[in-house]
């Protein structure tokens, strides 16, 4: 194999819970972490392409899923499970988000988000609560290496 697998533990994720700066981790019961660009794709059929399109990122609207289980006392869920009654700009906040780019540096998103789709309670009266909720980007993120790993 010629690369480095990027294992899903391996990312950090934190969300602003107090401003200006207070960032807390979202890791504890969070089991699932899914990406969508949800991209804009203008596609254009040219008379020289023979039928076959060509096309063009014109835009998009970045989201991340969150999935797993309510952990009552930890600061990023409590602190996200706060605001599902709230709108406007109360469900905003900002993320970051740390990876390995599996060459001795890390990468490093950060950007504005509102938080949206917040699913508290789910599950068989047995179950710990299943939970879900998307932070999804409020403009452009900035992408920047990180520190170096040793």
């Amino acid at each position: 194999m010629d690369g480095t697998l990027l294992t899903m533990y391996g990312i950090s994720c934190e969300i602003q819970t107090a401003a200006p700066s207070t960032m807390s981790p979202l890791c504890a019961g969070i089991d699932n972490l899914a990406e969508a660009l949800n991209e804009v794709v203008q596609q254009y059929f040219f008379l020289c392409d023979n039928g076959f399109a060509r096309n063009h990122v014109t835009g998009m609207a970045p989201a991340y899923t969150f999935t797993g289980r309510r952990v009552i006392g930890d600061a990023a869920q409590d602190f996200i499970f706060g605001l599902k009654y709230k709108v406007d700009t109360e469900r905003q906040s900002q993320l970051r988000i740390t990876y390995s780019t599996g060459q001795s540096t890390t990468n490093v998103i950060t950007c504005p988000v509102t938080i949206c789709n917040i699913q508290e309670f789910s599950g068989a009266t047995t179950d710990d609560s299943a939970i879900s909720f998307e932070l999804r980007f409020d403009g452009a993120p900035s992408v920047a290496p990180g520190e170096k790993e040793e």
